[in-house]
């Protein structure tokens, strides 16, 4: 036998004790802890890439893969124009002369001004909108805010669609019109017009 270095005694197999009984893991507190993780992740998950949708807006289709940033919003139906949750004017308001709209270019520029200095990027580039539009909104009118937004230094505009199959798209009758993409950061296009 060799000595030990640590003076304890060295115990054979037979002379361990063993416990009356096996120790059991009990599970159920476990898969409590577990079940709340999954139901707080399936809650929260996505929350902050998604656009924030009107329930009175029926948005376009598109095939788009990328999704959309999140900047300031614009939400156009058949009656109203939106800007981040505030009411800018009514459709009626705005008349059909080619020209900007005044009550949106002022409200942009008041945008501006709460959100502080551009970084050198949005100096070069321009500010980011978004643009969700009603399927039912005049291309005419989806136009005229988009010059307005570009006048204001709105340049990386995007159209709000909601996402499709490529699939269903490109099995439209042959007499429906082509898509058009009209964001020139790439986040959507505008079809089903």
């Amino acid at each position: 036998m060799i000595p030990n270095s640590i003076n304890t005694p060295v115990l054979s197999a037979t002379e361990v004790k063993k416990p009356k009984f096996a120790p059991k893991l009990n599970l159920v507190a476990l898969m409590d802890i577990f079940t709340i993780l999954v139901f707080f992740l399936l809650l929260n998950t996505g929350d902050a890439d998604r656009l924030q949708n009107a329930k009175f807006v029926s948005l376009p289709d598109s095939s788009s893969a990328s999704v959309p940033h999140v900047e300031a919003t614009i939400v156009i139906d058949a009656e109203e124009v939106w800007l981040n949750d505030e009411l800018v004017v009514t459709v009626a308001d705005i008349g059909t002369d080619s020209k900007s709209i005044e009550p949106l270019a002022e409200a942009l520029q008041s945008y501006i001004a709460k959100r502080g200095e551009p970084t050198n990027y949005e100096k070069v580039n321009g500010l980011a909108v978004t643009i969700m539009g009603d399927k039912s909104v005049p291309f005419s009118l989806l136009e005229r805010v988009m010059k307005t937004c570009s006048t204001e230094n709105f340049r990386d505009i995007s159209l709000a669609v909601n996402r499709v199959v490529a699939r269903q798209i490109a099995a439209q009758p042959a007499n429906a019109e082509p898509l058009v993409s009209l964001s020139k950061s790439g986040a959507g296009s505008l079809g089903d017009r």
